[in-house]
């Protein structure tokens, strides 16, 4: 069962930034996962909230700074004095962080509908590194992720349930020709992995923080949970 590094290393340095990537690797995890929203001048910025609320105490939105405006805050002091000076970074850099290192699950926070063309970009920073291969991309937004489909046959993808129901979801990851269901840890029961299983996806469940749900996941047969601590055994 893939443990796979929520927000990188988010138990123990602030979420979505390098550090917590980093910190990540060096304990050892194979895959990554972040969140991606989009910039007012079209860059890609790792993180999770729609605004700098919480991680730097500002109400600005993301939608509404350019990248440099976004850049120069502090997200990571929030967390720890250690971390003080922490950035956002940018999708492609934590791609090429984890390039030869470990797979990376990258989630964008919505589509076209409130971003114009992040799907696009998307699809490009990953063509661009020939990073299909050990990337893939998610969304509770499945119109992004049909857009992406579109623009990228190659394309992995990872359908995040969300509120929809599953009989919903059974269409709509095989026309989207999905990798995997990513679902919550109430959504895990014997009956959902079966019927996932049974489809060809493989089931990915966050977020697990404890040794004894770890436990009950493996024994469910999932193929992977996200984690804010990958290095937990189970109990």
């Amino acid at each position: 069962m893939l443990l796979i590094a929520h927000r990188g290393y988010s138990g123990k340095a602030p979420e979505n930034t390098m550090a917590a990537f980093r910190m990540a690797l060096a304990a050892g995890a194979k895959a990554l996962e972040l969140d991606v929203h989009q910039t007012k001048d079209g860059r890609l910025a790792v993180l999770h909230d729609w605004n700098l609320k919480r991680v730097a105490g500002k109400r600005r939105r993301v939608a509404a700074m350019t990248w440099s405006e976004l850049g120069a805050v502090d997200v990571g002091g929030w967390f720890s004095s250690r971390f003080h000076g922490e950035r956002v970074p940018l999708l492609e850099e934590v791609l090429d962080l984890a390039r030869g290192r470990a797979q990376v699950h990258v989630e964008l926070k919505a589509g076209s509908g409130k971003y114009p063309g992040i799907e696009e970009r998307a699809a490009r920073i990953l063509d661009e590194r020939g990073a299909w291969n050990w990337a893939m991309v998610s969304s509770f937004d499945h119109a992004a992720l049909k857009r992406i489909r579109k623009i990228s046959p190659k394309a992995r993808i990872g359908y995040l349930l969300g509120p929809a129901f599953f009989p919903k979801a059974w269409r709509e990851t095989a026309v989207l020709r999905a990798e995997s269901l990513n679902i919550s840890v109430r959504q895990a029961t014997a009956r959902s992995v079966r019927s996932a299983h049974e489809r060809g996806l493989k089931v990915f469940v966050y977020t697990v923080n404890d040794a004894k749900t770890l436990s009950r996941m493996r024994r469910l047969g999932v193929d992977g949970v996200y984690t804010n601590f990958p290095e937990m055994k189970a109990a």
